[in-house]
């Protein structure tokens, strides 16, 4: 993914969800977490096969989002695949990830990614 592509998808992110994970105790519906997530899917930002192996070895960034600050877009893209595949089987991961600061995290660190030249 360039960045131009990624410069869109993150602007676009950003712009619908930014009020939604928020970090806090607020409510947001599950419905609205799973546009998100769809919407990551269809912006292609969501990987279609990962190893869980290769998010064990990165999830120690959810329980410190400041970290994820300073993730690749692979380990973007690594944590919030994951984080949905988790969700089908145990509901209510994505609102605890928002409540948390991660989504919230994740979503600004693509922003930023966004404006990053490419290497």
């Amino acid at each position: 993914m360039n960045n131009s592509t990624i410069q869109s998808h993150a602007a676009g992110l950003y712009k619908e969800y930014a009020q939604d994970l928020v970090i806090g105790n607020h409510f947001v519906s599950d419905k609205r977490l799973q546009e998100f997530v769809a919407h990551l899917d269809r912006d292609g930002l969501l990987l279609e096969t990962f190893k869980w192996d290769e998010w064990y070895n990165n999830s120690y960034m959810v329980d410190r989002p400041e970290y994820i600050a300073d993730a690749t877009l692979y380990e973007c893209q690594l944590l919030v695949t994951a984080m949905s595949r988790l969700d089908r089987f145990s509901p209510g991961v994505l609102s605890n990830m928002r409540q948390q600061g991660v989504l919230n995290a994740i979503v600004e660190r693509f922003r930023v990614l966004s404006f990053q030249p490419a290497m």
